[in-house]
Formats: C-alpha cells, sequence, structure tokens
C-alpha cells in the first residue's frame, strides 16, 4: 500500500460530521447521567420503602420477623437497582475515553448477573423463612423454583464468561 492509500482508506472510514452524527455523539452525554439519575432515584425510593416496610408491622404489632420478612424483600430490590444505576453510571459514562466494547459489555453482564443471582438467593431464603414460620411446607417448591432459577443463571453466566473470555483477550492484546 502507498502512503496516499493509507490516508484514503482511513478517510473512508472517518464519519462525516453532520448534524446526525453530532446528534448522535451527543444524546449519550444526556441519556446515560438521565437513567443513572433515575435508577438512582428508584433505589433510594425503594430504600425507604424497605425501612417503612421493616418498621411499620413492629410499629403496629410488635412483629419483629415480619417486619424484617417485608423489609428484605423491598431491601434486595433496592439493592439491585442501586446496583443497575452504578453499572450505567459506570460503564456507559466516559466522556470520551476508548474502550473495548466486549469487555465493557462483559463486565456489566457479569456485574449485573451476580446482583440478580444474589437477590434471587436471597428472595427464596426469606421466602423459605417465611412458609416455615406460617407452617406453608407445601410451598417451599416456590423458594425451591427460584434456587434452581438462580443456579441456572449462575451457569449461564459462567458459559457467558467463558466463551467471552479469549474474544477479550484477543482483542486486548
Amino acid at each position: 500500500m502507498k502512503p496516499d492509500d493509507t490516508v484514503a482508506h482511513a478517510r473512508l472510514h472517518e464519519l462525516p460530521r453532520g448534524p446526525v452524527n453530532r446528534l448522535i455523539s451527543t444524546l449519550p452525554r444526556v441519556f446515560v447521567p438521565a437513567f443513572a439519575l433515575l435508577f438512582f432515584a428508584f433505589s433510594i425510593c425503594f430504600a425507604v420503602a424497605a425501612v417503612v416496610e421493616f418498621a411499620l408491622p413492629i410499629l403496629e404489632n410488635g412483629d419483629f420477623l415480619q417486619g424484617l420478612i417485608k423489609g428484605l424483600h423491598t431491601g434486595v430490590v433496592a439493592l439491585a437497582v442501586y446496583e443497575l444505576a452504578e453499572i450505567v453510571h459506570e460503564e456507559y459514562d466516559h466522556e470520551g475515553r476508548t474502550q473495548n466494547a466486549l469487555a465493557r459489555i462483559r463486565r456489566g453482564v457479569a456485574r449485573f448477573g451476580a446482583v440478580v443471582i444474589v437477590a434471587l438467593v436471597l428472595e427464596s431464603l426469606i421466602m423459605v423463612i417465611k412458609y416455615s414460620q406460617e407452617n406453608l411446607a407445601g410451598f417451599l417448591y416456590y423458594p425451591a423454583a427460584i434456587i434452581v432459577s438462580a443456579a441456572l443463571l449462575l451457569t449461564a453466566l459462567g458459559v457467558f464468561a467463558k466463551l467471552t473470555s479469549v474474544p477479550v483477550r484477543a482483542a486486548s492484546e
């Protein structure tokens, strides 16, 4: 290849800076912080609701365990939504820094998958405690199904990590 061919080839891959391309490059600067802030606000709302749901049964009936179970339900959701806000902020807000898209997606999927798996396991644990206290042993197949789905999700996350590890290593070298 001649030097002139290299310059011409590089120009072919440059995007023209028209109004549509400027809009496309500007939208993430607006939407990423907006979505991160939205998810963060939702996580605060869920956290406040978790505290209320924890305190209400204690104040009404003096039932600490019922308050703990109800508060944990909403607290787990608050944690998952907060983690989603953090992932959106950290993984998509780059301020012009170039990053490997596959590595970014891999990291985001792994973090969010881990949060979902923990939330599912905690939810099943809460259900086991609730059903055992209310003598509803016949309903224990619900938490068992949740644990099985968390195990399948963990397996799928491991397969995803294994299948994407080679392309990420090759792209970083």
